[in-house]
């Protein structure tokens, strides 16, 4: 049986970034108190988390810009699952 290998990447940001996905699967984790918007559209509050995940061998190619509103915490942690090589 052959297996495809894949690494796990986790991230923590305190600042408005853009991520490049290139995953298979990534989650974002509002793990402070200040909301935190992905790409203008969906807001987390503290707590929150929301999760795309691919089917085998899918990649996600998005850019995501995390936006934080800077009342109080900000930490959202990223986490991906990339394919190796």
């Amino acid at each position: 049986m052959n297996y495809q290998k894949y690494g796990v990447q986790i991230n923590a940001y305190e600042t408005n970034q853009q991520i490049k996905s290139n995953c298979n699967s990534i989650q974002f984790y509002n793990q402070g108190t200040s909301n935190v918007t992905i790409n203008n559209q969906l807001t987390l509050i503290g707590g929150q988390s929301f999760t795309i995940e691919g089917n085998e061998n899918e990649i996600c190619m998005t850019d995501f810009i995390l936006t934080f509103d800077n009342t109080a915490i900000n930490n959202c942690l990223v986490t991906k699952k990339t394919y190796l090589k």
